[in-house]
């Protein structure tokens, strides 16, 4: 994506003191009350490992919810299969992973009713740490936050993703970082708090989605994420933590032909929903200075003619001025993709 390297009772205060400090039998036997929910299109093998690495968490998962937007049947047989109550939601119209987390925290709410403390927010090409939802629930109880996110790394163990710090001398102390380990020598144990994360591995207290709501549904696709992230935090206290890393391993890409056709209506969605979030949102003035090189980089990676120009114009003028996301794109990219 975007951005690579350059109170209360809950689950019984998140993780119950007994299981802190017993052994993984005791700490399997006592109920998370976290709910993963995960959108996935066409990446069964990827799915199958996410949901393999959750069922081997130190802290159980009460269950997970996924959305899959390219329903062939394989979903459900794997669902099926797995150690963790999972349901399948089924949506072939591929609303985007918005709407796609949305519909699944709703159903996640819905069916687990009463024992929900914390909705799991995860790409379905992440692999999670056993030990990773304990720190994580450990370290947002701590601080009293209402959501947490990990550092990403990536199949060589290089830092690939990190949320963005509030404090501005912070922002240019993790870009030196190259691996998850420079960021906790730099930053140190303490959670950060953060003005925005991505989505591939997000944890949401179930009060904080009552304050602020659900993903939206019009972005298409890129961009959703860090509009919820953003809302959460400039709500609530949002933090990151530099104790865990998650693996983000997407799959190979396709053949050329297809993904260039693929990251042209992805790369005008990227650009109109950031041209949004940069005006629009909440802890949004900082990201104005990474418009000219996502603009820039389009044009490398697209080419400079008419309709490269047309489609960038088109993308600064609806999301920075007519404060639109990128569900507009849909139809035009799709008619464009068919011509040529």
């Amino acid at each position: 994506m975007v951005f690579r390297r350059r109170g209360g009772l809950l689950f019984h205060s998140l993780i119950s003191p007994d299981a802190l400090n017993t052994t993984d039998e005791r700490q399997k036997s006592v109920q998370s009350g976290v709910v993963a929910v995960i959108v996935t299109h066409r990446r069964l093998a990827e799915l199958q490992r996410l949901l393999d690495s959750l069922a081997a968490s130190t802290v159980p998962l009460l269950g997970c919810v996924v959305s899959d937007h390219a329903p062939t049947g394989e979903v459900r047989a794997l669902a099926a299969r797995s150690a963790l109550e999972t349901l399948v939601l089924e949506d072939c119209s591929n609303p985007g992973p918005g709407a796609g987390w949305a519909n699944a925290t709703a159903k996640a709410l819905d069916h687990f009713q009463g024992k929900v403390f914390v909705i799991w927010y995860l790409d379905d090409d992440v692999v999670i740490p056993p030990g990773a939802l304990k720190t994580l629930l450990e370290e947002m109880e701590r601080v009293d936050a209402g959501a947490i996110a990990p550092l990403l790394e990536d199949e060589a163990g290089r830092l690939w993703a990190f949320p963005e710090p509030v404090p501005v001398p912070l922002r240019k102390t993790i870009r030196s970082a190259v691996t998850p380990a420079d960021a906790l020598r730099l930053l140190g144990e303490n959670p950060v708090p953060f003005c925005w994360c991505t989505g591939a591995c997000f944890l949401v207290k179930k009060t904080t989605i009552d304050a602020v709501g659900l993903h939206r549904t019009d972005f298409w696709m890129l961009g959703e994420d860090l509009e919820y992230s953003m809302r959460i935090a400039s709500r609530g206290k949002a933090v990151f933590t530099s104790r865990v890393s998650v693996p983000h391993l997407p799959p190979p890409a396709r053949d050329a032909a297809g993904a260039r056709r693929a990251d042209y209506g992805k790369f005008c969605s990227l650009l109109q929903n950031l041209s949004y979030l940069s005006f629009h949102a909440p802890h949004s003035r900082h990201m104005k200075s990474y418009l000219p090189g996502n603009y820039r980089r389009f044009f490398r990676t697209h080419g400079l003619h008419p309709r490269s120009v047309r489609d960038a114009l088109a993308c600064l003028w609806n999301g920075a001025v007519l404060a639109r996301p990128g569900e507009s794109l849909r139809d035009r990219i799709s008619k464009n993709e068919r011509r040529n």
